[in-house]
């Protein structure tokens, strides 16, 4: 930090009302009674291109290192240089990484270039809560940086002492952004703000106040949704992106919440976008979106019953299809999604795949639709099963509508949230949230499990045909039990 002499001081607050002089005077004392905890420290990152093609920073961790005893910015947490001449900083990462610090600690070096700055949150409770009297922040990194400011929550003016003002807007309320201008803005959470386009719209046009190197400039931190605006505003050349993790802050969260995240996310689409930042688009037409997936405790006994899903690949024109195999069980009247072992295998690979999980899952069934591959499905089960010695029940059922009137029952499971998902089911969720029937290829997954829950819901008509395997005594209560594997 530069000293200025008294002359200096005296020359640079002579034209200061009493107010703004007395808030210099508090500010001076703070200064020198405090210790100053910098955010940027003296190692500058670099910047090279990650596996997107985009520029990002690399650099210092954040951890303490000599000069700098106290964690600060880690690189990505750096602004991007002004030679790239960019407008709009797009922070997109995961929840806790700190995004919020990093909003508020360029909000503090924005106010040494203009006049006025703006500071958009979804709700007025937000901006209070969150990006002023926050855990990270302006109260708190101008106390960490050791710079005078006042609070008037009632206006929502956050005022430096050095006259910059940051005016706060809700999102709610867009025509209060109509009319006043600022140099510079920072929006938190724009993804998640319902009337974002008329904010946007209303913000920008006041968005003229010089001051800014290379013009003005707005940074916005959001978790992501796969929203039209977000994909425009990457799109632009004068976007600078950051991505970031849950984990690349790990060190400053708590350890059982961190644990406690892995646990019920890893591996999980929902997981991909609130941990890992990642943009999941909706696709249109598809039945199912990331919304409807629940991932709840599995049970760890007491099954009603538990059966695996089947549509096999192995006719010269799906060769290079996968085979869908999805285990799902079901416990009074909710199911689960157990496991999905969908892949490319010969069909010995996924028979034995198939008693594998029957084993191991101690299945009751073996569900494959008639019209395609029950035949093949019986015929190859029938010999894997002699050469392995298990027991395994197929169950043939009869497609007599379009896939998507055969799934969309499934769908309505899922809508009711009485479907739920474990962890490790990305592929699977993947090809559920972009299938959109009647285009592309055959969904795989989706078939096996539309198959599964469809069996132990008995969607749409009466129960399902099944086949005994050879060797097994037949269930003489159970009418279906008159078919034998040789039809």
């Amino acid at each position: 930090m530069t000293s200025l002499s008294a002359d200096e001081i005296l020359a640079e607050t002579a034209n200061w009302d009493d107010k703004a002089k007395e808030r210099f005077v508090q500010e001076m004392k703070r200064r020198q009674d405090s210790k100053i905890e910098l955010w940027y420290c003296d190692r500058p990152p670099r910047l090279r291109k990650n596996f997107l093609g985009e520029l990002e920073y690399v650099g210092c961790d954040g951890e303490p290192h000599e000069g700098f005893p106290y964690k600060h910015a880690r690189a990505k947490q750096w602004p991007p240089p002004n030679s790239l001449m960019w407008r709009l900083w797009l922070v997109i990462s995961g929840r806790g990484w700190g995004k919020t610090r990093v909003g508020a600690n360029w909000t503090r070096k924005v106010s040494e270039r203009v006049e006025r700055s703006a500071m958009i949150g979804r709700r007025g409770v937000d901006v209070r809560g969150t990006m002023v009297e926050g855990d990270s922040g302006l109260i708190k990194v101008c106390e960490a940086a050791q710079i005078g400011y006042e609070w008037f929550p009632s206006k929502k003016e956050f005022h430096f002492a050095n006259g910059h003002i940051v005016y706060g807007y809700s999102a709610e309320e867009p025509d209060s952004l109509r009319g006043p201008q600022h140099g510079a803005g920072w929006w938190d959470e724009p993804a998640h703000m319902p009337l974002l386009a008329e904010c946007w719209s209303n913000y920008k046009f006041g968005l003229r106040l010089p001051g800014m190197p290379g013009g003005t400039k707005t940074l916005a931190t959001s978790t992501p949704l796969p929203l039209e605006w977000l994909r425009e505003q990457m799109a632009l050349p004068t976007t600078f992106i950051t991505r970031g993790a849950t984990f690349e802050n790990e060190s400053n969260l708590d350890p059982e919440s961190v644990a406690d995240m892995r646990r019920e996310y890893e591996g999980t689409r929902k997981g991909r976008q609130e941990l890992y930042g990642e943009i999941i688009d909706d696709v249109e037409g598809a039945l199912w979106n990331l919304e409807m997936f629940d991932y709840e405790t599995v049970p760890l006994s007491g099954w009603d019953r538990i059966v695996i899903g089947v549509d096999p690949a192995g006719t010269a024109n799906r060769r290079s299809d996968k085979t869908g195999i999805i285990v799902c069980a079901r416990k009074g009247n909710h199911y689960w999604v157990l496991e999905d072992a969908s892949g490319r295998f010969t069909p010995a690979q996924w028979s034995a795949k198939i008693i594998s999980l029957y084993v191991k899952w101690q299945a009751d069934a073996v569900v494959v639709e008639r019209n395609f591959g029950a035949d093949m499905v019986t015929d190859v089960m029938r010999h894997a099963t002699e050469e392995s010695g298990e027991t395994v029940r197929v169950l043939e059922t009869t497609a007599t509508r379009s896939k998507q009137l055969r799934a969309e029952p499934v769908v309505g499971l899922y809508e009711q949230k009485r479907v739920h998902h474990i962890k490790g089911l990305a592929d699977a969720e993947k090809e559920m949230t972009t299938w959109v029937p009647g285009t592309g290829d055959s969904p795989n997954a989706v078939d096996a499990l539309v198959w599964a829950i469809t069996e132990l819901a008995k969607l749409g008509g009466g129960p399902a045909s099944w086949a005994k395997p050879k060797g097994r005594l037949p269930n003489r209560t159970d009418p279906r039990s008159r078919l034998p594997w040789n039809r």
